[in-house]
């Protein structure tokens, strides 16, 4: 007690929220990203790439309602994992990309007959 003042630090009364509940709903503008945050094998690979980053960020940024600190923190961190996701998936896809190019420009498996091996200059150029 202060001056005859009590002051309530850690009681309900008088907390104000410090988002909206609506910004955080599955169906919200992050849910994902607070999905990715908190449970991040829940996100399907279809939820990781509906997210936008640059949407996400920009809504954590300016929020319309003002986002307690800490909440900001978890937000971003789900946006990093939401990013890692899209950057592991972008490396399988291109490994796989790879594979087939390799396999079909590999040295010595070449289908053509030996005596068709050349080819005419009139049939390969333009005229």
């Amino acid at each position: 007690l202060k001056g005859g003042r009590r002051d309530s630090v850690a009681g309900n009364s008088g907390c104000v929220m410090f988002y909206s509940q609506l910004i955080l709903t599955r169906k919200g503008p992050l849910g994902r990203v607070w999905l990715a945050a908190h449970w991040d094998k829940r996100l399907t690979k279809a939820q990781v790439f509906q997210t936008d980053i640059q949407d996400s960020v920009e809504t954590i940024v300016n929020p319309q309602a003002p986002l307690a600190l800490r909440l900001c923190g978890h937000l971003l961190l789900g946006v990093c994992r939401i990013h890692q996701r899209k950057a592991k998936y972008l490396l399988i896809d291109c490994g796989e990309a790879l594979g087939k190019i390799k396999m079909a420009f590999r040295p010595g498996q070449v289908d053509l007959p030996t005596d068709q091996a050349v080819a005419l200059h009139s049939a390969i150029t333009l005229p």
